[in-house]
């Protein structure tokens, strides 16, 4: 795990394929967000969708963390009205910000409160941060009114990144990457408490070749979040259309529904040689059909 320390949110990626003023002590949203989606479903769009968006949707994944430095010198208040303007033309009502699209090196609560504006204006509700747990990225959380953060728990251990998230009011959900078992999960989180948890990337599990329903029913209630995803292979990441790849989407949908999830699903597709955007449509849709 070494690698990721100090990395943007997939910086680890080639590695891991063979391998403001504190909030009240309540999590931001989390129980009590509105559910505002796409036909009264909870589905999110991932703007780590567009890494490639930068290159002109031409990219290799090992060359995740140049993507995600040109994205955020690229990013400014115009591209992301842009992207918005695009999420929301696309049938999505709620957005997962990828770090590089508001990041800790460049962010304020200026640039936070004009970035929340812009998602307003697009009737875009910010439901996740994917990225790193840490002070800056939690109060960028508070300034955007995001109410977790999926991603990679940093240099904190269990009980730190626990009383930091309390103090900040927003929670923390690991994400798996390079992990096989949802023993390995929980650990990291320490067995997880009201404000650490699981998201499920049901893209990793399917590249790691294990079975998504049965980590999922391992982690129970403290699956908090999710990322959509689909892949053509094990051993490897290449995304395709969900349900066209290895990683039995439908069947960990049909087990989180089972077990009681009432989170997000946020549709994510990370594709190294087109736009995300020619098959946003399909895959929303796809979603909400296995959603019923």
């Amino acid at each position: 795990m070494n690698e990721r320390k100090n990395c943007s949110r997939r910086r680890f990626l080639a590695a891991t394929v063979t391998t403001g003023a504190a909030l009240s002590a309540v999590p931001l949203g989390c129980s009590h967000l509105k559910d505002h989606a796409a036909g009264g479903k909870k589905i999110s769009f991932v703007t780590a969708n567009l890494v490639a968006q930068v290159t002109g949707y031409r990219f290799e994944l090992a060359h995740w963390g140049d993507q995600h430095k040109k994205t955020v010198a690229a990013t400014d208040e115009a591209a992301w009205r842009s992207i918005c303007q695009e999420i929301a033309a696309h049938g999505f009502q709620a957005v997962e910000l990828w770090e590089a699209h508001a990041a800790p090196e460049v962010m304020n609560r200026e640039r936070g409160a004009i970035w929340k504006s812009i998602m307003d204006d697009h009737g875009l509700q910010a439901v996740g941060y994917g990225g790193q747990l840490s002070r800056k990225t939690l109060e960028i959380c508070q300034w955007l009114g995001i109410p977790q953060i999926n991603g990679w728990i940093g240099e904190n251990t269990p009980e730190q990144a626990t009383a930091l998230c309390k103090e900040m009011g927003v929670r923390f959900n690991i994400e798996n990457h390079p992990q096989k078992t949802a023993e390995e999960l929980l650990k990291i989180v320490g067995g997880g408490n009201d404000w650490l948890g699981v998201c499920i990337d049901t893209g990793w599990l399917g590249t790691q070749g294990v079975s998504g329903p049965d980590i999922i029913r391992t982690c129970g209630p403290l699956v908090r979040h999710t990322h959509i995803k689909d892949v053509k292979a094990v051993g490897a990441h290449q995304t395709c259309l969900l349900g066209e790849g290895v990683a039995r989407v439908a069947d960990c949908i049909a087990t989180l529904k089972a077990t009681g999830y009432t989170g997000w699903y946020s549709w994510e597709d990370e594709p190294e040689d087109r736009n995300p955007f020619d098959s946003a449509v399909r895959n929303r849709q796809w979603i909400e059909k296995q959603l019923g």
